[in-house]
């Protein structure tokens, strides 16, 4: 059985085509998507009615699914935010229709599913917090004690892509599909194989030109949105 494991997406819908169109190369049976959905980029409406119209994806809330239920009950949280992040919730707000939020709204944010003779827990940031991160050159004690009882742990949010192993067990993220911050430009999975027990990380190009493009139209003073796709 193959699984393969996203997350960060980040409305970047460019990045997610190139990944979902690997993934059916790799013939993978479930993918695992761990928060961060929407936030940041501006093709909300697109990414979701691809995660929604394939049943092999499993979703949780990230942190960015968190805000836009605070900035759908809050002006002001609304104009703090887009400062911050810029107007991706903006367009989520213009493009979501009522079913899309209240998809969002409703993932849970952490979830535990087994498969065959191993099981996988998965949240966004850490196992105490969606907020929090934990990096590949994290203390060995912070890794270890962000163990769950799983066999595989699953966290997304830092766009970092690492693995780690202790006792049989692994903490794996698979690193940001929609704003990967190591090298820009390349979208990162990860799949397991349940037949021989093996993880491979994948890198694959997206188009960067269309998003720097709408960055410049919607965000011009966010230096960040762009920058981060040529890192």
């Amino acid at each position: 059985m193959k699984i393969a494991f996203i997350s960060d997406i980040h409305a970047n819908i460019f990045a997610l085509e190139q990944v979902y169109e690997d993934l059916d190369k790799e013939k993978v049976e479930k993918i695992l998507v761990a928060g961060d959905i929407i936030g940041y980029y501006y093709w909300p409406k697109k990414v979701i009615d691809l995660l929604r119209s394939d049943q092999r994806f499993i979703c949780i809330q990230g942190n960015h699914e968190v805000i836009l239920k605070e900035i759908m009950k809050s002006a002001e949280s609304a104009e703090k935010y887009k400062k911050k992040f810029g107007s991706g919730y903006s367009v989520c707000i213009d493009q979501l229709d009522s079913s899309d939020i209240d998809w969002l709204g409703n993932l849970p944010e952490e979830i535990s599913i087994s498969f065959e003779d191993f099981s996988i827990f998965m949240k966004h940031g850490t196992l105490h917090s969606i907020d929090s991160y934990l990096y590949p050159n994290a203390d060995r004690e912070e890794i270890l004690e962000n163990y769950s009882d799983d066999m595989i742990t699953v966290f997304g949010h830092s766009h970092h892509p690492f693995i780690h192993s202790h006792n049989n067990k692994y903490i794996l993220n698979p690193g940001s599909v929609g704003q990967p911050r190591d090298i820009g430009g390349l979208a990162s999975y990860a799949i397991f194989d349940s037949f021989n027990y093996t993880f491979r990380f994948k890198r694959l190009p997206f188009q960067t030109n269309k998003i720097i493009e709408t960055v410049e139209s919607f965000d011009p003073t966010n230096l960040y949105l762009k920058d981060i796709m040529e890192r």
